[in-house]
C-alpha cells in the first residue's frame, strides 16, 4: 500500500531541449503517490511555459517561479515547498529509471532509512549509455557508526587501490532522503555561488545527523553530458573554488567529529578536483605557454602540497601516485604530456 508521498523536486533553467524527457520519466513511475515541484530559477527559455504546460496535463505537478538565484537555492525552495514524506532531486537534463522512486521507497520503508542512495548511468551528448555505475557494497544498510566509518568514506572517494569500486558518489541526485530528518535539523543546501560541489558539503552537514543508510544496488539515475566540452576555457577560479571547499569542509569534519579517514578520503577527493582542473588546462582551447604557467602555478602552490602530503597512498591507484609524485617534484611538461596522453584516449 502507498501511504506515503514522495516530493520530487526539479530545478528548472535552461533546458528547453531536455525537460521533457526529464518529466516523462517522472510523471511515468510506478511509484504514483507524488508530488512533483518544478522550480523554475527564472530560465530565459520556453521552460516557464512547458512547466505550466505540464502543470496542466498532470495535477501531481507544481509550478514555482523564482527570481535566479543557482541551482542550490531552486533546491531549498523545493525542500521549503515540499509536503512529502520523502524527497529525491533530479536536475532537469537528466532522467531517471521508471521504477526508481518504488524501489527506493520499498527500502527507505524496509530499513527505516533516513538516506537511501543508488547507482547512475552517464549517458553522452548522442543519448548513448557509456558507462554504468552499480553499487558494489558488502552490506545494504548500514546504521549508527557504520555509516561515518564505512559507507560515507566510498560515497567520498573510492579506494582507488582496489579493482573493485563501490561505485557511489555523494551526490544530491542519487538518493532519497526523508523529510523527517530534514525539517528536524531544518537542513538546506549552500549556493554554488559560494563553495564548488554544493551538494557534497550540504551532504557532509546532513551525514552528521543520519542514523541509517540504505543502499539500492541498481543504476537509476542517468547523468547526461549533453554536449558539454572539455575543450571550453579554464577559469582560474576554479582552482581557488577547491581550495576553498577543501578547508571548509576540514572545518565541517571537525564540527561534526568525523573520524579521521572521512578527512583522508576528502585529501583524494581533492587530488581528484585537482586532476579534473589540470586536465580541463591540457584540453582547453589556447597557447601551450599559457596551459603550461597555469599548471605550474598549481604545482607551486602551498595548499597543495600540503594536501598531497596528507593523502593515503595505501588507497591511491599507481597512476594517481604518479601523478602525485610529478606534482610534487613541480615536473610541469612531464604532467601536460600525461595529461594529454591519458585523456586524449578516453
Amino acid at each position: 500500500m502507498q501511504e506515503h508521498k514522495v516530493t520530487v523536486v526539479i530545478p528548472v533553467y535552461n533546458v528547453e531541449k531536455y525537460l521533457n524527457r526529464c518529466l516523462k520519466s517522472i510523471v511515468s513511475q510506478t511509484y504514483k503517490n507524488l508530488e512533483i515541484l518544478l522550480v523554475d530559477d527564472e530560465s530565459p527559455d520556453r521552460c516557464p511555459e512547458m512547466c505550466e504546460n505540464w502543470a496542466k496535463s498532470d495535477e501531481r505537478i507544481r509550478v514555482i517561479h523564482k527570481k535566479n538565484a543557482g541551482l542550490g537555492m531552486a533546491r531549498n525552495t523545493g525542500i521549503e515547498n515540499a509536503t512529502g514524506n520523502f524527497i529525491c532531486f533530479v536536475d532537469s537534463d537528466d532522467y531517471i529509471e521508471l521504477d526508481t522512486i518504488e524501489k527506493a521507497y520499498r527500502r527507505a520503508i524496509e530499513c527505516r532509512a533516513d538516506v537511501v542512495y543508488y547507482g547512475y548511468n552517464i549517458v553522452s551528448a548522442e543519448g548513448i549509455v557509456t558507462k554504468t555505475y552499480k553499487p558494489e557494497i558488502d552490506k545494504l544498510v548500514y546504521v549508527g557508526e557504520e555509516v561515518a566509518e564505512e559507507i560515507l568514506p566510498e560515497l567520498i572517494s573510492p579506494d582507488y587501490s582496489q579493482e573493485k569500486k563501490a561505485n557511489m558518489m555523494l551526490s544530491a541526485c542519487t538518493a532519497l532522503f526523508s523529510m523527517d530528518l530534514i525539517n528536524k535539523i531544518h537542513w538546506r543546501f549552500v549556493s554554488e555561488r559560494e563553495i564548488i560541489s554544493e551538494d557534497v558539503y550540504s551532504l557532509m552537514n546532513l551525514f552528521g545527523h543520519v542514523a541509517c543508510v540504505g543502499v539500492l544496488p541498481e543504476a537509476m539515475y542517468y547523468y547526461c553530458q549533453n554536449g558539454t566540452s572539455l575543450t571550453r576555457a579554464y577559469r582560474k577560479d576554479r582552482y581557488q573554488g577547491i581550495k576553498v571547499f577543501y578547508d571548509k569542509i576540514m572545518i565541517l569534519c571537525e564540527n561534526h567529529r568525523y573520524p579521521e579517514m572521512i578527512k583522508t578520503r576528502f585529501a583524494s577527493a581533492y587530488f581528484a578536483f585537482v586532476i579534473a582542473t589540470l586536465k580541463l588546462i591540457a584540453l582547453s582551447e589556447g597557447k601551450t605557454l599559457d596551459k603550461l604557467s597555469n599548471i605550474r602555478a598549481i604545482e607551486k602552490d602551498s595548499h597543495l602540497k600540503k594536501v598531497l602530503s596528507e593523502i593515503d597512498l595505501k588507497i591511491e591507484s599507481k597512476s594517481r601516485k604518479f601523478v602525485r609524485l610529478i606534482l610534487l617534484k613541480e615536473n610541469t611538461l612531464l604532467c601536460y604530456l600525461v595529461l594529454l596522453l591519458k585523456y586524449k584516449h578516453n
